[in-house]
């Protein structure tokens, strides 16, 4: 009997985790291929067998051209794939290295030569695939760049300012504990923009706003693409007026990868602000120590795969917030101590200003 009830536990925890599995691949960043299939004189080759294959996962769909030679891939997760397009009484024609963004439509259109089956031709070189479904005006962002770009906070966000239309200032120091910064797309509020972390809509939710700079902070190595719309993006990820952000992270593949890193940055390697320095002062405090580690690969080859990846981030700036400066009344407000006039309001401010004035070292 108890042999019996733990083959069905064990059997209902393999279907839940089957359904989860299944769940997470559909709920992830995925992308589509699609295109047509013609002959030498530029006629629909009908029933042609189309395969496309992960090269990380070797997990591979195939599809058949429909009568006008038409094919499509749907809800394909980010990578690169192998396509390989086969015809009786033709050669077999292989694509390498199909690139597959989040949220991007891709096509080529293919021509098959006459040949046998047994001949293969592989096309290495061929022109940047077509979008011609897709008006949405981005920009997408390697990991690679991520990770070798130098920026001082290590986030992806600083990176984005490069993107037409978006404006953003960036810090010499990390100011908030994630390193982060909120750009502007196309003049809209910094809090107008969404996230969406591997399909999953990770806006804000505590403010129902978009700001960069108290959202997550994923490690540069366990990020695979991030993707900044700027404009026409389409009612699936559009949410919010300013830009929409896509972060994919890395999968786990049939090879054992990984990696340990250290960041290190601190005022002996900053130089000083200019101000500070023409009054004599040492540079302020800047200090940031993130040190982690990644870790990829099969669980089961060709069908479970796993990856993870920890980061700790020790920062410290000269900035401490106060009482003082986190009080929704103005500062010099307190100095007003008779009618709000106007010429009481700005001897307050002048009192104020005097205070805060640096006049020596260590004043």
């Amino acid at each position: 009997m108890k042999n019996k009830l733990l083959r069905w536990s064990m059997l209902l925890v393999g279907i839940f985790f089957i359904n989860l599995a299944t769940v997470l691949a559909q709920a992830g960043p995925t992308g589509t291929f699609s295109g047509t299939v013609t002959d030498p004189q530029g006629s629909s080759v009908a029933g042609a067998t189309v395969t496309i294959k992960n090269a990380n996962t070797n997990q591979s769909r195939t599809t058949t051209t429909s009568g006008e030679g038409r094919y499509v891939f749907t809800v394909l997760p980010v990578g690169t794939y192998e396509a390989t397009f086969e015809q009786q009484g033709f050669g077999k024609l292989v694509y390498p290295d199909i690139k597959i963004e989040a949220a991007v439509p891709r096509t080529i259109d293919v021509e098959l030569t006459i040949g046998e089956t047994s001949a293969v031709v592989e096309i290495t070189d061929t022109a940047p695939l077509l979008t011609p479904e897709s008006v949405t005006t981005s920009r997408q962002i390697t990991g690679e760049e991520i990770t070798r770009v130098p920026t001082s906070t290590r986030s992806f966000t600083q990176l984005t300012a490069a993107t037409a239309g978006v404006s953003a200032e960036l810090s010499p120091v990390a100011i908030n504990g994630n390193g982060n910064v909120s750009p502007s797309v196309n003049g809209t509020r910094t809090t107008a923009t969404s996230l969406y972390f591997n399909g999953i809509d990770a806006t804000n939710i505590t403010s129902n706003e978009g700001s960069l700079t108290d959202n997550i902070a994923p490690a540069p190595e366990t990020l695979q693409e991030v993707k900044l719309q700027t404009s026409l993006y389409d009612a699936s990820t559009g949410r919010s007026g300013g830009g929409n952000f896509q972060l994919v992270t890395r999968q786990g593949g049939n090879r054992v990868t990984g990696n340990v890193y250290y960041y290190g940055q601190n005022k002996r390697f900053t130089a000083n602000e200019f101000f500070i320095e023409n009054e004599g002062l040492e540079k302020p405090a800047a200090t940031r120590n993130e040190y982690g580690f990644t870790l990829g690969g099969p669980i089961i080859k060709d069908k479970f795969f796993a990856f993870g990846g920890y980061q700790r981030t020790n920062a410290r700036t000269g900035f401490v917030p106060t009482a003082r400066s986190n009080t929704t009344l103005p500062y010099a407000l307190t100095f007003l101590t008779g009618e709000r006039t106007a010429a009481n309001v700005a001897e307050a401010f002048n009192r104020a200003r005097d205070e805060y004035r640096v006049t020596a070292a260590g004043g």
